[in-house]
């Protein structure tokens, strides 16, 4: 039996469907059982627009993980110092796969921070990698989020 092996590199469009469908399935998962139904409502009508965004290569450097020949990941970092995206498909987290684009995406990284708002479920995960609140939760519109920065 073969070993697993994750792979990082920048997204192409080809990407797409197999990324919008990723964040599709993660966010009913863990991110919508946290939001009102008007939050599942803005979310869900946002997810295509939002994802179609992070290949825009003049704003965005986004990457996937792959592992098997399947994206099992995706991150975006936006005007090199805020992180828009950071989606895990269910099967692969706490594997690592997270903290791989995590430290990838900090590779590229320009100034000393980076921002981002952190989905309710996954500000353990932040705060278990130096990131710190920087003002209360956040909700707009139902989509909850906690600001957080790492210095």
């Amino acid at each position: 039996m073969s070993e697993k092996k994750l792979v990082i590199k920048p997204v192409s469009p080809e990407d797409l469907d197999s990324i919008e469908s990723l964040v599709r399935r993660t966010s009913e998962q863990d991110i919508y059982p946290l939001f009102s139904a008007e939050g599942r409502k803005t979310f869900n009508n946002s997810i295509l627009k939002d994802t179609q965004t992070i290949f825009d290569t003049d704003r965005f450097y986004t990457v996937k993980a792959i592992e098997n020949n399947r994206i099992v990941g995706v991150a975006a970092l936006r005007d090199k110092n805020y992180m828009t995206t950071l989606f895990v498909d269910k099967n692969s987290q706490s594997k690592g796969v997270g903290k791989a684009l995590l430290n990838h995406v900090l590779d590229h990284l320009e100034g000393d921070s980076l921002s981002l708002r952190a989905s309710i479920n996954a500000v353990g995960f932040y705060q278990h990698h130096g990131f710190e609140a920087t003002g209360p939760e956040g909700n707009v519109n139902g989509v909850r989020f906690l600001p957080m920065t790492l210095k």
